[in-house]
């Protein structure tokens, strides 16, 4: 079998891993970076070889490749690839936005902190007004490992926040790399917790999961106050709400962080992050999450290449 594995920056870790699980299951795995890709006329290709030779895609990630997802898309419905993550044939990358991730899973109830979305900094601040404090403030747009994760206890720490962005734009400036343009910021309610449990789903699956310790209280919130820990057995209702929350969003490999309000005792999504980042994941629980992936998309591959050779 012939699987194309899109992605746009390079995880060695990650990479290597999936690199190791196809060989072990007989897999042709082909790293593309969306960059590499050519479209002529009515073709994409890598290479010489056109994007339609494959049995079907897995999308690791697609972040700011707008363009090549659309025509990756569209490309795809024209021939009938099979593709790994459904939302892509929908929504597309779009998806990835939080403001959007929290209105879909509002529509298809499932309990997520209350929200709001705004566009700019002076925005927010206008809007924090009316919030109770602490307040959790996200980067529409995410940020890897919390760096999009902001903790406001009282309406200053938005100039913090502020003075935070403007750092990483002189940054990008010193490297030369691109400029980034921080607008979009999601408002949650803080809901007092324990910690987070960090569930993956492969196929709109549980196959495990740990919990984290809660987080440090300053500004930005990416680092816990302890080590993460396995769970053997995850609770079944923390299973229910992971997988209900992957399939209402069309995510079908997912990393999703759930807590449990101290308060009351019920359950919230806080993130549902498509193509997760599984090192820790392997390590705490000891299950094989490449192989797992891999397995899923041969399982439907396979499936729908059999339904095509037989027409």
């Amino acid at each position: 079998m012939k699987i194309a594995y899109l992605h746009r920056l390079t995880f060695d870790e990650s990479e290597k891993r999936f690199r190791e699980e196809a060989v072990a299951l007989g897999i042709e795995l082909t790293t593309i970076k969306y960059r590499k890709l050519r479209l002529v006329g009515d073709k994409i290709l890598f290479g010489n070889t056109e994007m339609k030779d494959f049995d079907g895609w897995y999308f690791r990630s697609v972040g700011s490749e707008l363009e090549w997802s659309k025509l990756l898309q569209l490309y795809a419905k024209k021939h009938k690839i099979p593709v790994v993550d459904e939302y892509l044939m929908t929504e597309g990358p779009l998806r990835r936005y939080k403001s959007i991730m929290s209105w879909q899973l509002l529509e298809a109830g499932v309990k997520y902190p209350k929200s709001a979305y705004v566009e700019s900094v002076s925005d927010l601040k206008k809007e924090l007004n009316n919030w109770k404090f602490p307040a959790i403030v996200k980067l529409s747009q995410g940020g890897r490992h919390g760096m999009g994760t902001f903790w406001i206890r009282e309406i200053e720490d938005v100039e913090k926040l502020e003075h935070v962005l403007e750092s990483r734009k002189e940054k990008a400036k010193e490297t030369g790399k691109k400029v980034p343009i921080f607008r979009g910021f999601l408002i949650q309610e803080y809901i007092k917790n324990d910690g987070d449990y960090r569930v993956m789903t492969v196929g709109y699956k549980c196959i495990g999961g740990f919990k984290r310790q809660v987080k440090e209280e300053k500004l930005i919130l990416n680092k816990s106050q302890g080590n993460s820990v396995a769970v053997a057995d995850l609770p079944a209702e923390v299973i229910e709400i992971a997988e209900k929350a992957a399939r209402c969003l069309g995510v079908e490999v997912a990393g999703t962080d759930i807590i449990r309000d101290l308060a009351t005792g019920e359950l919230y999504i806080v993130e549902v992050n498509e193509a997760p980042q599984f090192k820790v994941f392997e390590k705490r629980t000891k299950i094989n999450a490449a192989g797992a992936i891999l397995e899923f998309c041969m399982e439907k591959f396979g499936k729908t290449q059999k339904i095509k050779n037989s027409k």
